[in-house]
């Protein structure tokens, strides 16, 4: 933030730089993100979803979707996998981890790199069999399953393994906000590929179809769908949706924070007016003296 006084210049300095060196990301009616080195200048009008969308999520996504094509990351995959073959061929393998050359290795490995091999560690018991799950693996989070909870809040179902066929009476269940912690995470697991614009406005448009991004979590977890079942585009806009909630509620506890600051200096500023009132101070401390009550200033 500059001065007033000082503004005009400040914004003809941005107007140069991004003219200069600003490297155009996304363009709309009323937002325009540009890339200058480590920054990121956004012209800010009256944003829609859409907009709002690329400029909390664009980044991250357009920086996944570059470092999963970089040749950079596919030289590292297959140096990285070749290594764990080659440890895994001696008996010291990490057994949480197999390599396979074949199409979507550089998104294994880098899956691996950024999250290891569990979302979530714990114990939980099936209702079924009795058996206990003490880690929910990535690898198999294509099976878990988003639910809507009777009291509303988020469930995440995770298939056991030793019941078969999986039905709501035979997995696991996580609930509320550690339900949402595990779900952001395997969705980021999911979708390391990143996206492109194509992708971002496609998953606007199913939240856009709902209303809201409330609105289509909702949607999502009354069906209560394996996330292998999803779209891409529905993947991207269920983690959109999830990490708008989250933000949400960050801000308003921001809000509240805010609120009770205020409300205590307004308290400490009456407090203060009232005993330094120059027109009642002398006579409350003449009433001290002499014992007597103090008089009523109006």
């Amino acid at each position: 933030l500059w001065p007033p006084e000082d503004q005009g210049g400040a914004l003809s300095a941005l107007e140069r730089v991004s003219a200069d060196r600003g490297q155009v990301l996304v363009r709309t009616e009323n937002i325009t993100l540009l890339a200058v080195g480590d920054m990121i200048l956004i012209r800010v009008g009256d944003a829609t979803l859409q907009e709002r969308a690329w400029w909390r999520y664009g980044r991250e996504v357009l920086t996944r979707e570059k470092a999963y094509r970089s040749t950079g990351a596919k030289l590292s995959a297959y140096a990285y996998g070749a290594l764990a073959a080659v440890a895994e061929s001696v008996g010291l393998g990490d057994r949480n981890f197999k390599v396979r050359f074949e199409e979507g290795m550089t998104a294994e490995v880098l899956r691996w790199r950024r999250f290891g091999w569990a979302a979530w560690f714990g114990r939980l018991k099936c209702p079924s069999c009795g058996s206990f799950l003490r880690a929910a693996r990535f690898d198999l989070s294509w099976w878990f399953c988003p639910r809507l909870e009777e009291n509303g809040r988020l469930a995440l179902g995770v298939p056991c393994p030793r019941c078969d066929p999986w039905t709501p009476e035979k997995i696991y269940h996580l609930e509320g906000y550690e339900a949402e912690s595990v779900l952001r995470r395997v969705l980021a697991y999911q979708n390391i590929t990143g996206a492109g614009e194509r992708a971002i406005e496609e998953a606007v448009q199913e939240v856009e179809r709902a209303g809201s991004p409330d609105a289509f979590m909702q949607s999502v977890l009354r069906e209560g769908p394996f996330l292998r079942e999803l779209t891409f585009p529905q993947a991207v806009a269920l983690e959109v949706s999830l990490n708008e909630g989250v933000e949400r509620r960050a801000l308003e506890a921001e809000a509240r924070g805010l609120e009770f600051m205020w409300r205590r200096e307004e308290e400490l500023a009456r407090i203060m007016e009232e005993e330094l009132d120059p027109r009642g101070l002398r006579s409350k401390w003449r009433a001290r003296v002499e014992g007597a009550p103090p008089p009523d200033v109006g």
